[in-house]
């Protein structure tokens, strides 16, 4: 007998206890956006699970060393990444209203659209992966791998061994060449079929910047740091290699900032305890949080490189560590526990603003803990560094990230030109850019690094913002919390407060909430000149607040309030208006 709970319905109805609809043929059809809403939130289902699968196979590569098969993950996803969902994803995006909204999609976009380049291009990359992984040369009848160049450079004390290890590369690098020609092209090709009018359009989508605008920034950083980046480059190549700066050359470099000062200080097996010990201060601890977990087995085929992977933002994020040791090894370790803290920390719930889009707020905050081994006062304490020996390797990390600002400044610019000019001589262009960039002249030799020192989509772009807005947030949370600010749970509390929204902001947005008016390098150049008692003075009148703009449909987003502590916080003199430096610096032991 069929249940009468129906026949029960149906009479309340009768009795006008249900609301009458409309008649089924009278009722609206979805719109294209409601239609269009659905079909994307499948899609981001979709991609959530298939990325999921995929870290998880990393991690048990990366821990284990077991061989996985990432791209068997993608058998069976065939109709996912394809051109059609992305035109999908974008015309939701321009139906809709919303900020928050818009900038979830233009995250799924850009996943997606990356997604069918990697694709496409997959060809190329394993060609040229599988190749450098293949290249040797030999030297003085001893084979060498092509991947050990920069690490036998910076342990090779003979200048003229360092010139003939980095000339007997030079031979291979044609047929290296020739396979990243060929993806160059490709990719060309492909980010036209995407919508985008050019190889820049989808890279400023990519990273979320006005390229053109942070050109701009790049070519003043240039010509503002030109003579403090002399100066301390002689003075560094006459203490590290016993000659005048003129007669360096590139094999030198990887020798010049090669840190030994302070190897012996972090020792095999303290890294972790050392960046632990770090959190501690402020009531932060990895460890007892239910949703990290860290491997730190010693294993033989493990890599010996430290990695925070995100299985699922925030649920599952993990940390790989190998007892290493060395400022190196310990920097990795703190630089991975910021990544791993923003993961955790998150509160955001929709997966495109938990997880995806641009990296550069993610980075920023690896920075910042991976910039306390620039700091004097974390030095000292977490490593017994000072006096000569601490001024001595502060001299030499403040002048090496210099030289990486300069160099990253280089190739936006030269990859800009590269992509804008289609007549120009990619090797002369080259040397004109980097030769400036770096103060050295270019040979023939260095000329032929001309693609493999390039990077995709304008990657340099992500890099200057993240190392600026690191300097923001270190020198706000000094001048709240002290300069041991990593002693005041305060701190913690200030920095759970901006990870809890997830790429859910901006890079300028993180700026602003803090107090700053927006991504300014003043406050990084002036900690690095104060530290290498060099003036560095930037003139950014109207560059400034168009290093990054908001993301598309943004225009007139209100931001969030401040994170607690901030309400009503004027932020320090010097922090706001671009400091200036006095004629005579001190030794940067009071940063």
């Amino acid at each position: 007998m069929h249940p009468r709970i129906p026949l029960l319905l149906a009479l309340a109805c009768l009795l006008s206890a249900c609301p009458k609809g409309p008649p089924a043929d009278s009722r609206q059809p979805p719109t294209e956006e409601q239609r269009l809403t659905e079909d994307v939130r499948a899609l981001a289902s979709r991609a959530e699970t298939l990325l999921e699968a995929q870290h998880r196979l990393v991690w048990v590569f990366w821990t284990e060393g077991r061989h996985v098969d990432v791209s068997g993950t993608y058998v069976g996803q065939e109709d996912l990444f394809t051109l059609d969902n992305i035109r999908k994803v974008d015309r939701l995006r321009q139906l809709t209203q919303d900020p928050r909204e818009v900038r979830a999609l233009t995250a799924l976009h850009s996943h997606f659209a990356g997604e069918y380049l990697s694709h496409a291009l997959a060809e190329y990359n394993d060609a040229s992966a599988n190749l450098e992984a293949s290249l040797t040369f030999t030297l003085d009848g001893k084979e060498l791998r092509y991947r050990d160049l920069e690490r036998l450079l910076a342990n090779e004390r003979s200048a003229a061994r360092r010139k003939a290890l980095y000339a007997a590369v030079t031979p291979l690098l044609e047929r290296l060449n020739q396979t990243l020609r060929r993806k160059e092209e490709r990719a060309e090709e492909l980010v036209k079929t995407l919508g985008f009018p050019s190889y820049e359009a989808f890279g400023s989508e990519l990273r979320q910047a006005d390229l053109g605008k942070l050109s701009v920034l790049a070519e003043e950083i240039l010509q503002a740091t030109q003579a403090p980046y002399r100066l301390v480059m002689e003075r560094l190549a006459q203490r590290e290699l016993g000659v005048p700066f003129k007669d360096i050359t590139r094999a030198d470099i990887p020798r010049l900032f090669r840190s030994r000062e302070v190897e012996d200080a972090f020792p095999k097996g303290e890294s972790l305890l050392k960046a632990h010990g770090t959190l501690s201060g402020m009531s932060l601890d990895l460890a007892e949080l239910k949703n990290v977990a860290i491997d730190a087995r010693d294993l033989p085929r493990k890599n010996n490189r430290p990695l925070a992977l995100s299985v699922r933002v925030p649920d599952d994020v993990r940390l790989s560590f190998k007892p290493g040791s060395g400022v190196l090894h310990q920097a990795r370790v703190l630089h991975e526990f910021g990544h791993a803290l923003h993961s955790a920390f998150t509160k955001e719930t929709r997966f495109e603003l938990a997880r995806l889009g641009n990296p550069t707020v993610g980075e920023a905050y690896s920075s910042l803990f991976e910039d306390l081994l620039e700091d004097p006062v974390w030095l000292e304490e977490h490593a017994g560094i000072s006096g000569d020996q601490r001024s001595q390797f502060l001299a030499t990390s403040s002048a090496h990230k210099l030289y990486l600002i300069r160099h990253a400044a280089g190739r936006l610019l030269y990859q800009l030109e590269l992509h804008r000019r289609v007549e120009v001589d990619p090797k002369e262009l080259y040397r004109q850019v980097m030769s400036r960039t770096d103060d050295i002249p270019m040979t023939d030799e260095d000329t032929e690094r001309y693609l493999v020192d390039q990077e995709d989509f304008f990657q340099s772009a992500d890099s200057f913002r993240a190392w600026f807005l690191a300097g923001q947030l270190q020198a706000q949370l000094k001048a709240r919390f002290g300069p041991a600010w990593w002693h005041a749970p305060q701190s913690g509390e200030f920095l759970k407060a901006l990870w809890a929204k997830g790429n859910g902001l901006s890079a300028r947005e993180v700026a602003e909430a803090i107090g700053e008016k927006g991504i300014e390098p003043d406050v990084l150049l002036l900690r690095l000149g104060t530290t290498l008692q060099v003036p560095i003075r930037l003139n950014l009148e109207g560059v400034e607040d168009s290093i990054l703009p908001a993301a598309p449909g943004l225009e007139g987003f209100t931001q969030p309030a401040p994170p607690p502590g901030l309400e009503g916080f004027t932020a320090p003199q010097g922090t706001q208006q671009g400091p200036t430096l006095p004629p005579k610096a001190g030794t940067g032991d009071g940063r």
